[in-house]
């Protein structure tokens, strides 16, 4: 059978339409090009970080203005040693950029090692960065009360530059598949919160989203939208529900404050807290 759309048959001015090959060349998708593809993903963690194309050559000097105006321009400049300063500065995966994988993030995680949580905070470069520790869920609400799931994800985010009037910033995303509804993963994050206050005094912030963003998220398949960072939950923040009525007047879900405080005891949470911040200017003061 011919795929060609335009068949020389007899017939009227002796040409044929193949309705079969049009249908079929119509239904294959057309395949992308590996290498255009390079070029597009460098360009999108630009855009995804909110990052202006003009403002681009601030963080990456090798690149001047001329070879940001095509992607044919772009391509003879990105090399190894340009890809390798991009994929460091976001802390992403290379091989993400060059298109062989869909992961762009080596995701942190600390489900049931909340050791791992302050040892990584330790290593992340938060000074001057506001709201460096962020949440995002999904439900309107969180509630020790309701049926799962209430998913979340946990951020790291540290200060790339300040280009004008904006900060561009950098994120460490943790995997693990957080639900407010199970009590375990509960009582983990209410103990995390619990001890970045007392001993860092800094806010968990909470950000609404869809569910199948989060999941993208908290899977390293996509940066945090920038819009929706610039918009925290004003009911309720993570360490909240960390905090007695005695100690926060937003505070929720006290009853369940005994639980937190035993766990924090039973892993010496406060004891590794302090000894992997020990000597780190955290606040940037």
């Amino acid at each position: 059978m011919s795929d060609d759309i335009i068949e020389i048959k007899p017939g009227f001015l002796g040409l044929k339409l193949n309705v079969r090959a049009a249908i079929r060349r119509l239904a294959t998708p057309k395949q992308a090009d590996p290498v255009a593809i390079v070029a597009s993903r460098f360009l999108q963690l630009f855009r995804d970080h909110s990052v202006p194309v003009s403002q681009i050559p601030r963080l990456v000097p090798q690149l001047t203005l001329d070879k940001l105006r095509t992607t044919e321009a772009l391509l003879p400049a990105l090399t190894g040693e340009v890809i390798d300063h991009v994929a460091s500065l976001f802390r992403v995966e290379r091989p993400w950029i060059e298109g062989a994988t869909e992961s762009m993030y080596d995701c942190l995680w600390c489900y049931k090692k909340p050791e791992n949580f302050f040892e990584d905070l330790a290593a992340t470069n938060i000074e001057g960065v506001f709201q460096p520790i962020r949440a995002l869920f999904s439900t309107r609400t969180l509630d020790m009360h309701k049926p799962r799931p209430q998913p979340l994800a946990l951020l790291l985010v540290e200060k790339i530059a300040d280009l004008g009037d904006e900060e561009v910033v950098r994120y460490r995303i943790y995997r693990d598949d957080w639900d407010w509804g199970y009590w375990k993963c509960r009582i983990q994050l209410k103990a995390i919160a619990r001890v970045v206050d007392m001993e860092l005094s800094e806010r968990i912030p909470l950000f609404f989203t869809d569910e199948k963003l989060l999941e993208n998220v908290r899977a390293g398949c996509c940066v945090p939208p920038t819009s929706m960072m610039r918009h925290a939950s004003e009911d309720f923040s993570l360490e909240d529900f960390a905090l007695g009525s005695d100690e926060s007047a937003c505070s929720k879900e006290s009853g369940e404050l005994p639980l937190v405080l035993e766990y924090i005891e039973n892993t010496n949470l406060e004891k590794v807290a302090r000894h992997h911040l020990r000597g780190r200017d955290m606040k940037g003061e």
